[in-house]
């Protein structure tokens, strides 16, 4: 029997969530969200997912959306269980994932009167959102009307912005009355989220400045995977004048784009530098992990910077000139056949030194022992076809700069805000819904720290986590400062013994330990292959001076 909730603003936003085509909605269990996760779990047209921990479910309805590329719905109880999306919400507002946190409430006049679980919650994501908006509990046909305004304007913006935004619903109790049947539902519903705004750019001219110089570097950051994309960029770096510099999470191959850039520019002369500075810098999308490559445009900036980007322009290199707001694949459509080849030894000097480098980082390879150096390097040459690749941050992320992916491998990293605390659930959440096998390549800080992220019941049996485990934040040793501390061990590493062989029974994965090169090749020939389970395989180097390593290594 379907039991719909008798609470008309529940039913309308119901209804409303249908016409717009959002199908998703994660749950966190809770007593004033009741009758919404009873409606939404009841209505035929609503995929639900109930995640007990409010910050592990932010994340997991992250990683959907991120994959889904629309709006997911998270949905929460009152009190603290809203602040604990924030962490989600900030990633979602910097990656510009579309999400929708929908938050219950005690009747207005409880706030600040101490009553149970009651914070002030209208607006309380307010930083890092897109819009937000407070229901009115009434059910007069007045009110039911101006709800219906409030929530079209929420979505509206959830999908122009392509990220967060929050409805904060208060509610008096009852809260569990329930009907067979619906009281609203639309006949005629105008759902559309086309903005109005168009932006004007002139392609004339900017092709003008582009044909007139003889060095231009193109710098693309976070994209999703597009293979128009892919080809569109090509075009642009057929030219000798432009050097294509990508990164793991650009998502974007050719032999043409430079696709390691830390493993070019990381020894570098300043003055070798300086020869190589862009007349014109072009960025693309959104966060670039390499610090080196700031460093080397911060440094020696380039006359005109152009930012392409459909919602942020952010002034990164301090030497932004232009704010061009556009989808990459339009703009690029629009400007590539205006450009003309310029005659340059541009890309012929940075080629030669990429062709040096590349020599130098493998005979290092073949020189070095097992180390997470060694395991990533190992990991990447076998990941399976079609698959997709979700990476933590810190060390692991770095790591994985320093090689080449597979085209047909998706790589996605939480690069909004780079923290560690939901590459976990973001990884799992993305599971759910991207039908490919996942892979989630994490530090043993970040898995343990998000490790809630495995208590759902919808993992797939094909999901397969890699766990470098090298016994604490490794990335304190290698990069510069946290070294010359003296507490560098016991505040910023903070080792520890954890093994993840107790959280894989809890939660019904399999699991396998590694401590080898020989048993790494041995178990990853393996690892991928259908099962019943989802896999941890745990790579352990603790016991190795991986911080050594790559200072060997940035010194070759």
């Amino acid at each position: 029997m379907k039991k719909f909730s008798k609470k008309l603003n529940v039913q309308l936003i119901a209804e409303v969530f249908k016409a717009y085509g959002i199908e998703h909605i994660v749950l966190s269990p809770g007593s004033r969200n009741g009758a919404l996760s009873t409606h939404f779990t009841h209505h035929p047209d609503f995929k639900t997912y109930s995640i007990v921990d409010e910050r592990s479910a932010g994340f997991v309805a992250l990683g959907m959306a991120q994959q889904l590329q629309k709006p997911v719905v998270v949905c929460c109880t009152s009190g603290s269980a809203l602040v604990n999306y924030y962490p989600a919400v900030t990633e979602a507002f910097y990656q510009n994932v579309p999400l929708i946190l929908l938050s219950a409430d005690r009747p207005i006049h409880l706030v600040d009167n101490f009553d149970g679980q009651t914070i002030r919650q209208k607006d309380a994501l307010s930083l890092h959102s897109y819009h937000n908006t407070q229901l009115d509990e009434d059910e007069s046909t007045e009110t039911l009307m101006d709800n219906l305004n409030l929530i079209k304007k929420a979505i509206i913006s959830c999908f122009q912005n392509s990220g967060p935004i929050h409805i904060n619903m208060p509610f008096s109790e009852p809260l569990y009355e329930f009907q067979e049947s619906l009281d609203i539902q639309f006949d005629e519903f105008n759902a559309s989220t086309e903005s109005k705004d168009k932006i004007e750019i002139d392609y004339e001219e900017l092709a003008e400045k582009w044909n007139n110089s003889s060095k231009k570097l193109v710098l693309v950051g976070m994209q999703f995977p597009n293979e128009e994309l892919n080809d569109w960029m090509e075009k642009l770096a057929e030219d000798d004048s432009v050097i294509l510099m990508t990164e793991t999470t650009s998502n974007l191959h050719s032999k043409r784009f430079f696709n390691k850039i830390d493993s070019v520019i990381y020894s570098m002369e300043e003055m070798e530098l300086e020869n190589l500075r862009p007349e014109i810098l072009l960025t693309i999308g959104q966060n670039v992990v390499s610090k080196k490559v700031k460093s080397f445009i911060r440094n020696h900036q380039p006359e005109f910077h152009w930012h392409l980007d459909p919602y942020w322009h952010p002034d990164t290199f301090q030497c932004l000139t232009n704010k061009i707001k556009s989808e990459s694949l339009a703009f690029l459509k629009n400007f590539v056949p205006k450009i003309q080849s310029q005659n340059s030894t541009y890309y012929t000097n940075w080629n030669s030194i990429r062709i040096e480098k590349e020599t130098k980082q493998k005979e290092f390879a073949e020189i070095t022992r097992f180390s997470d150096f060694k395991a990533i390097e190992k990991l990447i040459e076998t990941f399976p076809e079609n698959s997709q690749v979700q990476y933590s941050n810190s060390s692991v992320i770095r790591y994985a700069q320093l090689f080449d992916h597979r085209k047909d491998v998706e790589i996605f990293c939480n690069r909004g805000t780079s923290g560690i605390d939901g590459c976990t659930s973001t990884a799992a959440g993305a599971s759910l819904v991207n039908h490919k096998q996942t892979i989630l390549v994490t530090g043993d800080i970040s898995f343990f720290y998000d490790s809630n992220g495995l208590w759902n019941n919808y993992i797939p049996s094909n999901f397969r986590i890699i766990l470098i485990n090298n016994g604490g934040g490794n990335i304190f040793k290698i990069i510069p400062g946290p070294d010359q501390s003296g507490v560098v061990e016991s505040v910023f590493e903070t080792r520890h013994h954890l093994k993840a062989n107790h959280l894989a029974a809890m939660y019904g994965f399999d699991y396998v330990e590694i401590q080898s090169m020989e048993k790494l090749t041995e178990e990853l020939s393996k690892f991928y292959i259908e099962s019943g389970k989802p896999k941890i395989m745990e790579i352990n180097t603790s016991d190795i001076q991986n911080a050594e390593i790559m200072r060997e290594y940035f010194k070759i």
